[in-house]
């Protein structure tokens, strides 16, 4: 009895252990880079139910809901109000966000503003 209890013991230790000869593997934190080019170009709707226009580098229209993915992965749709489209990196270290605004008028040009988990956290 005493030796199978004992044979368990070493036998689970060895499953469990890590060799540590072997490099670890790889983060779940992933370095997410800001996308580029991307311009607003308009929020229309209601509350819980605006749509944000954007164009893409390429010259694409994609319309975006809130909680959907954007076309750049790993960024996706935070929130969206009548004026800003907040996106979100969920994976990356430190969490980063970006946000666009629709600024001044008709005739202006949005911003963006790349925020990292550390600043936002300063800013509040």
């Amino acid at each position: 009895m005493h030796r199978s209890v004992l044979l368990l013991l070493l036998w689970s230790g060895w499953v469990a252990g890590r060799d540590p000869f072997q490099p670890l593997a790889a983060s779940r934190c992933q370095a997410a880079a800001a996308p580029q080019g991307w311009h607003l170009q308009g929020i229309a709707g209601r509350p819980a139910q605006f749509v944000a226009w954007l164009i893409s580098p390429q010259g694409q229209s994609h319309r975006l809901r809130a909680q959907t993915a954007f076309p750049e992965a790993p960024w996706q749709v935070a929130e969206l109000t009548a004026r800003t489209l907040r996106l979100t990196a969920a994976h990356s270290c430190p969490p980063q966000h970006i946000t666009w605004s629709i600024k001044g008028g008709h005739n202006e040009k949005d911003g963006t503003d790349v925020v990292s988990g550390a600043e936002l956290a300063a800013a509040r």
